[in-house]
């Protein structure tokens, strides 16, 4: 996942090396009876990498075959989200649970919801995704190859080696990280003039977020994107702490038999879920703080800075 283009290689020609590295790293646990919580997470941020690759060479790939594999990928992840969903749905239970309680006396014995929701929650985390509820979605993608950037045979002008990659930088990624940036600076907007913004909303900036993060750190030795990925990094973590939360309350929800608890049980419960919110509202306006700094620019002048210090940096 550290891979970055090199100076001395063209923009396809790196995003191709890169690609086909990660694809590698897929095929390696495709053949594995199961995998565990851990190697689904792996497996899910490679895949969600490439998909951001995808994105970023959009000016150099035929459409339909861009969206095949993008498709494809989708589906192969979309397969894993269960026990990536339940282990850190346990994690943020099991951090959330005892700082409720801080200034309050805490139960000897934990209340019989949080250790059915406790007990629930470890079971399906730690239970191995078996191969063959994958297996045939991981086929497809297998088949791809070293095509999975199937990128059209347009002449560039020029050599990139001699214009700084000028031309190779603007017709192959250009637009993608154009419309990468400019879908995320829209959705931070939209988000920031609603005074409570849907989990969908939230969730659709982390992703955009995430993808711009996946873009950039294959340049991330050009001037100036270090930076800018930490607080990608930062807005990433913050929606993502409260994503999971936000997946924590939806199975507090579920919780049965809410009647019958005892005082004692119902305001621990309660307890919880307001502790979850206020969590929650604050890693939002976190994330949003941060964002702002992100994306302050308009696309085109965004875009416009990293082609320049991109072409100094191939330059040397």
């Amino acid at each position: 996942m550290t891979q970055s283009l090199r100076r001395k290689e063209s923009v396809r020609e790196g995003l191709q090396r890169v690609s086909e590295r990660r694809l590698q790293d897929i095929l390696q646990v495709m053949d594995k009876q199961g995998l565990t919580a851990e190697a689904v997470h792996d497996v899910r941020k490679i895949v969600k990498s490439l998909r951001a690759t995808l994105r970023l060479a959009r000016g150099g790939l035929p459409v339909e075959e861009r969206r095949t594999r993008n498709q494809a990928l989708k589906d192969f992840a979309g397969r894993l989200s269960g026990p990536r969903d339940a282990a850190v749905t346990l994690t943020a239970f099991e951090k959330v649970y005892g700082e409720s309680l801080d200034g309050n006396r805490r139960p000897d014995v934990m209340p019989r919801w949080a250790a059915q929701v406790q007990q629930s929650l470890a079971d399906k985390a730690h239970k191995l995704v078996a191969a063959e509820s994958y297996r045939d979605a991981a086929e497809r993608v297998r088949r791809f190859g070293s095509q999975l950037l199937p990128f059209q045979n347009a002449r560039l002008k020029g050599d990139p080696s001699q214009n700084g990659g000028k031309d190779d930088w603007k017709q192959t990624a250009g637009k993608g990280l154009r419309k990468t940036y400019r879908q995320g600076r829209w959705l931070m907007r939209q988000v920031a003039a609603k005074s409570e913004a849907s989990d969908e909303q939230w969730h659709e900036l982390r992703k955009r977020a995430k993808d711009l993060g996946y873009q950039l750190a294959l340049i991330k030795k050009v001037k100036g994107v270090k930076p800018l990925l930490a607080k990608l990094q930062e807005v990433g973590n913050a929606l993502g702490d409260a994503r999971d939360l936000g997946l924590l309350r939806s199975c507090l929800c579920e919780v049965q038999d809410i009647p019958d608890l005892t005082l004692a049980e119902r305001q621990t419960y309660q307890t919880l879920l307001t502790h979850i919110d206020q969590q929650r509202q604050g890693l939002h306006r976190r994330a949003l703080q941060t964002a702002r700094r992100v994306y302050r620019r308009g696309g085109k002048r965004f875009t416009g800075r990293v082609a320049k210090r991109w072409c100094r940096w191939k330059r040397g």
